[in-house]
């Protein structure tokens, strides 16, 4: 058996204030600095035998007490970003959706019939994801895996593991270094054991 342990990054600025990140690198807010040191912290596991993380900002420092903590480095890896929003990147949700009501219904309603100029295709989108994930999964056969990614990245991942329609992801809730666990059998079924979890928050960001 193989288990994938896959993180939401931390908070951003961007995400405070609503506005679509995608490719763009922003760093943690001091909010999300602290959530990754209580993820470091609090993730209730004892080994881990390699972490993987989007090479993009936020997600590089969401896994680094992660990686102090277990004594690895983490490998960065482009095809764990964010889906790629293009001319929507860095805008706020409220003036996207007064530029583009009818892009912004169906990327809520019906992510693959969103127009969004220059942006990522969802289908392609889950195909990066979802095939990057079950590469790792079988390249540590039997291994414990950390993989910090995003919020968008880890609903597709799940909407291609259960088999759900794109359509589906934004019924699946991804809060800030919300802790998800993926078994995958030697044959490459997985099943996932665990979705969405911030209990490592409740020990005290402060701490």
């Amino acid at each position: 058996m193989t288990e994938i342990i896959i993180i939401r990054h931390g908070e951003t600025e961007w995400n405070k204030t609503g506005r679509f990140q995608g490719h763009s690198d922003i760093a943690l807010s001091q909010e999300g600095r602290a959530q990754a040191a209580a993820l470091g912290r609090n993730l209730a596991v004892d080994d881990v035998d390699a972490i993987y993380a989007s090479d993009l900002t936020r997600a590089m420092e969401t896994a680094a007490p992660l990686a102090k903590r277990f004594g690895l480095e983490v490998i960065p890896d482009a095809a764990l970003r964010e889906l790629n929003f293009g001319a929507w990147e860095g805008r706020n949700f409220h003036d996207v959706n007064a530029e583009y009501p009818g892009a912004m219904k169906n990327f809520y309603n019906d992510p693959e019939l969103a127009d969004i100029p220059d942006s990522e295709n969802f289908t392609d989108f889950q195909k990066r994801v979802a095939r990057r994930v079950r590469g790792i999964a079988e390249e540590h056969c039997g291994k414990r895996v950390i993989i910090v990614s995003h919020g968008a990245s880890i609903r597709i991942l799940f909407a291609d593991i259960l088999a759900m329609p794109i359509r589906s992801i934004w019924h699946i809730s991804q809060l800030n270094t919300a802790v998800n666990r993926i078994r995958f059998e030697d044959d490459g079924f997985a099943v996932v054991s665990l979705m969405n979890d911030t209990s490592h928050l409740s020990s005290g960001i402060g701490e």
